[in-house]
């Protein structure tokens, strides 16, 4: 193997190394903040404001 072949090898290994723990985290975090957005996109429309108040005064009495 030459030298050039070498360094190849060992760039693609670093690189799959990396992105895969990396890529991880990423996908994880993207994960949290699209369901954060939504349930701030949900939990701010007037229906279901309104509809959650009426739940909740059920429930407390």
């Amino acid at each position: 193997m030459s030298k050039a072949e070498q360094i190849i090898a060992t760039t693609t290994r670093a690189s799959r190394r990396k992105s895969g723990f990396l890529g991880q985290r990423g996908r994880i975090a993207l994960l949290t903040l699209t369901m954060l957005l939504m349930l701030f996109v949900f939990f701010t429309q007037p229906d279901v404001r309104t509809a959650l108040t009426s739940w909740t005064s059920l429930t407390s009495g």
